[in-house]
């Protein structure tokens, strides 16, 4: 990196960290982090620390001028004062990169490099299946429950061009690995299942190719081409996507299993494939995946390579830290020196994690390194975390999370999927994370006096975890499967909250004749509405010649028939008998309510109506 375009670099970073502080203008707080003080608050709105207090007092809040208040409390006192709130944009080293890159690159010398490609697609369309076909793998079988669940890199060489292959999960959960992988692609190749057409996630990832203006391929793939193989079929697809304006560069159909069909894939690939790089590029890139070494206990970070040439001894500067790079190994765990434009170097050197979509630059000038890092540590000890304090209490029902991952993408899509499955009834709260196989003691003891649930997403826990777990009575959950996680967090709030027993109507009845033996009456009966099966409660009603309808009965349903044949269930518009357990007094013209008792979750309106 040349020495005049250092102090741009400082100087893009001193205007990217300035415009992220909390600032008053024109009656609008502008707030950069989830949290302030309320002494911080006072000084920057210039309104005593008391009557800040004293208005949270009224709302029977005890606060005290050290106490964070999040952004929506904020909020409330601040419309009180006719000050309006708003979030500030958090500082992006994204930004930082992009800005840097095109201040610096004045002379244009561009070399060849290979393109991006990412295939995408909905869950089990047959995106991994087609890349097995292409790089003559086998992931689908590797990838747990069958489906993607991370971003893979995969290079080949089809007629003597390099070609880079992206796998992006398909599944819904993983909105936040597709969103990056988008940044990292050239190429689109959009997997469409012939029998299912457009689904869900198909059209979330047009609207990304629409919006970033991506060149596509549509490849649709005949698992079975005797079923879906015809003109009616395929033109029912292009009509959908035309429903979404996506116009593709190419149309291929074919069976991803095929060699021949994936061939001719290839073939139409190669003419939209033809990038280049500038030469002149400081060396960047993007982070892909972030790992702890099983056996060393240190950090692996996977980085594509898109600008310049990396080198052992290089300093990486990657989401406002650095680190330097000890080791660089290729895709074959290869040691070597450089990894040019294209590469996907597994660099040692760094003792924190990054994550998918990280931009990284060398930053080898010591100076402007100590610059940044001095500037860094006096703006991140006027941030303020609000998790790092919880003395306002919410009245949400909670679950205390210690989360557990085999890499840092799988953490960070555990992370998303908790974040969803909050609500306003009942909220997770993370309280550590690691992609560690092992926890501290000061966890362990945490988890066990805040009844901590540990829950582990790709990875198996170690046997000692497992033990120390089982023996201080801590729940803990682990699976390889993103849907079983997701299923085990509903299990989870549903046991926590609040429910109710409620009578949820099924059907009605009205009785047209009684039969009688001796062994009691049957109610000869029409269902009017809805249904019942023998499992129901029943009320039975009658309406005097003169008065009012009055409840004879309630109880259970004993038995019913169809034409003189036992049934589990009679629905609306059918004849039937019914028996009844403790009741036969049956007359002509009585009406029957058949009801169910379910437990509902309470809401947390109605408790306050309570």
């Amino acid at each position: 990196m040349k020495k005049n375009t250092n102090h741009l670099l400082l100087e893009i970073f001193r205007r990217i960290i300035s415009s992220t502080q909390n600032e008053l203008k024109n009656s609008v707080l502008y707030l950069s982090s989830e949290s302030i003080t309320i002494s911080d608050l006072g000084d920057i709105i210039n309104k005593p620390i008391g009557e800040i207090v004293f208005f949270f007092w009224n709302k029977e809040q005890v606060l005290n001028s050290n106490d964070p208040l999040s952004f929506g409390l904020v909020k409330d006192y601040c419309k009180s004062i006719g000050i309006e709130v708003k979030r500030k944009k958090e500082k992006d080293f994204r930004e930082l990169v992009q800005e840097y890159l095109e201040k610096t690159t004045k002379s244009v010398e561009l070399v060849n490099r290979p393109p991006f490609i990412s295939v995408m697609g909905h869950v089990d369309h047959g995106k991994t299946t087609l890349l097995d076909t292409i790089c003559h793998t086998n992931i689908q079988k590797k990838e747990a429950g069958g489906i993607t669940q991370k971003v893979a890199v995969l290079y080949i060489e089809f007629q003597k061009k390099k070609l880079i292959f992206l796998d992006t999960p398909g599944h819904a959960d993983f909105i936040r690995m597709r969103q990056q992988g988008i940044f990292l692609t050239d190429l689109v190749v959009l997997v469409i299942d012939a029998k299912d057409g457009v689904m869900q996630q198909t059209k979330e990832i047009i609207d990304y190719l629409h919006k970033y203006e991506l060149p596509t391929i549509i490849f649709v793939n005949h698992k079975k081409l005797i079923e879906t193989n015809n003109e009616e079929n395929l033109n029912r697809i292009r009509k959908q996507l035309q429903q979404k304006n996506l116009i593709p560069f190419e149309f291929v159909s074919g069976n991803a299993k095929e060699k021949s069909d994936v061939d001719y894939l290839l073939e139409k690939i190669l003419p939209l494939a033809d990038f280049k790089t500038n030469s002149n590029y400081p060396t960047h890139g993007t982070t892909i995946n972030s790992y702890l070494h099983q056996k060393g206990n240190f950090w692996i970070n996977e980085l594509l390579i898109q600008g310049g040439k990396l080198q052992k001894g290089d300093t990486i500067f990657i989401n406002w830290k650095f680190f330097k790079v000890k080791f660089i190994h290729n895709i074959f765990n290869d040691e070597i020196t450089i990894a040019h434009p294209g590469d996907l170097a597994k660099v040692v050197g760094s003792n924190f994690a990054t994550e998918l979509g990280d931009k990284f630059l060398v930053v080898n000038d010591i100076e402007i390194k100590k610059a940044i890092e001095k500037e860094l540590i006096s703006h991140q000890k006027k941030e303020f975390d609000l998790n790092s304090f919880l003395t306002i209490r919410n009245k949400k029902k909670n679950a205390n999370l210690i989360l557990m991952a085999n890499n840092q993408n799988s953490l960070k899509a555990l992370e998303e999927l908790v974040k969803k499955q909050s609500s306003s009834e009942f909220n997770f709260s993370v309280v550590h994370k690691t992609v560690k196989n092992s926890l501290k003691d000061s966890i362990i003891y945490f988890a066990k006096d805040g009844n901590g649930i540990v829950l582990a997403f790709d990875l198996h826990l170690d046997k000692h975890l497992i033990k120390t777990l089982e023996k201080n009575n801590i729940l803990f959950f682990s699976s390889d499967v993103i849907y079983k996680i997701e299923k085990i967090l509903e299990e989870i709030a549903s046991s926590h909250q609040e429910t109710e027993e409620v009578e949820e109507n099924t059907g009605k009845a009205h009785i047209k004749s009684v039969f009688y033996f001796s062994k009691g009456s049957i109610a000869g009966c029409k269902m009017i509405d809805g249904k019942t099966t023998c499992n129901d409660l029943v009320r039975v009603l009658r309406t005097p010649k003169r008065g009012k309808e009055i409840e004879l009965f309630m109880g259970k349903v004993k038995s019913l028939e169809i034409e003189k044949r036992r049934v589990s269930e009679v629905a609306s518009g059918q004849e039937c008998g019914i028996t009844l357990k403790g009741f036969d007094d049956f007359q002509i013209g009585d009406k029957m309510w058949f009801f169910r008792r379910i437990k509902k979750i309470v809401k947390k309106n109605d408790v306050d109506k309570k």
